[in-house]
C-alpha cells in the first residue's frame, strides 16, 4: 500500500471512530507501528489530525466534545498537577458534586488518603473510581450515557437538583475573558450549572491549554466560581481581568 493510501485510510477510520489508537490502526491496516507513528507524526505536522499519546484523534471543532478516552490521554501531567493542588480543598466529611471531566476523574484517583467523603457525579467513568476505594459514598445520576463517560438529560439533573454539597469541583472546555466558562454542548452546561447552584463552593479545575478558548455553550461567568486551580500563572491580561471582578476568585497555580 502507498504512503497516501495509508494515510487515507487512517483519516476514513478516524473519521468514523474520532480517536484511534496505534494497535487498532496496525491491525486495521496490517502495517508495523513504527510506520503507523510516522504517518500520524506527518499527518499531525499537515493539520490533518491531532497526535496523541498512544494514537490519534480527530481536530475537534467549538461544538464537540471529545471522548473521555481521548481527553484522558492528553494533558496527563497538567491534569496531575492541578488534581494535587486541589487535595488542599478536600477535608473529611465533605459531600462533593464531581463532574464527568477527565480532570475531574483525575482528583478521584487521589482521594485514597481521605475517609467518609459523599461525592455525587454524573461520571461514569469518575464514579467507578470511587467506588473502588473504601469508605466513600458515591451517588451516580441516572440519565442517558453519553460517549460512555457522561451520564446526562433529564433524569441526572433531577438527580442533581435533590442534593446540596459543600463544594463542587469541575473543569470546562474553554475559558476565556469575553466568554467566560464555556461547554461544547448545552447539557454538559445544564448538569455543571445544576452542581454550581447547589453547592457552596465552587471550583474549576482548568489546564492552560483551554484559555482564551471558547465553545459554543456558556456555563457561567468567571466571578460565579470561587477557586480557580491551574497549572500555570495565567498572562498578565487575564491577571487583571481577575482582580477586578467584585466576586474575588482565588487564583491557585504551582510555585516554579
Amino acid at each position: 500500500m502507498l504512503g497516501y493510501e495509508r494515510q487515507q485510510q487512517i483519516l476514513d477510520l478516524l473519521n468514523k471512530e474520532r480517536f484511534v489508537t496505534v494497535s487498532y490502526l496496525c491491525n486495521k491496516l496490517y502495517t508495523s507501528g513504527a510506520t503507523i507513528r510516522r504517518d500520524l507524526t506527518e499527518m499531525d505536522q499537515k493539520g490533518l489530525l491531532r497526535r496523541v499519546r498512544g494514537g490519534a484523534a480527530c481536530i475537534q471543532g467549538n461544538s464537540e466534545d471529545a471522548p473521555l478516552l481521548l481527553r484522558t490521554k492528553t494533558e496527563i501531567e497538567k491534569k496531575q498537577t492541578i488534581a494535587s493542588l486541589a487535595l488542599q480543598y478536600i477535608q473529611e466529611g465533605d459531600s462533593l458534586f464531581f463532574d464527568s471531566s477527565s480532570t475531574v476523574s483525575t482528583l478521584a484517583e487521589q482521594l485514597s488518603n481521605f475517609h467518609n467523603l459523599t461525592i455525587v457525579t454524573n461520571g461514569f467513568t469518575t464514579a467507578t473510581i470511587v467506588n473502588e476505594l473504601p469508605r466513600h459514598k458515591v451517588f451516580l445520576c441516572g440519565g442517558r450515557l453519553q460517549k460512555q463517560s457522561s451520564m446526562i438529560g433529564p433524569m441526572a439533573e433531577d438527580t442533581i437538583r435533590k442534593f446540596s454539597t459543600n463544594k463542587v469541583f469541575f473543569s470546562c472546555c474553554g475559558l476565556s475573558i469575553q466568554s467566560g466558562i464555556t461547554e461544547a454542548n448545552e447539557e454538559n452546561a445544564t448538569i455543571k450549572r445544576l452542581m454550581l447552584s447547589n453547592s457552596t463552593t465552587r471550583i474549576l479545575l482548568c489546564d492552560s491549554t483551554k484559555f482564551e478558548t471558547n465553545y459554543l455553550c456558556k456555563t457561567c461567568d468567571l466571578n460565579a466560581i470561587d477557586v480557580l486551580i491551574t497549572d500555570r500563572l495565567p498572562n498578565i491580561e487575564f491577571l487583571k481581568y481577575l482582580n477586578k471582578l467584585e466576586h474575588k476568585v482565588q487564583l491557585i497555580y504551582p510555585l516554579m
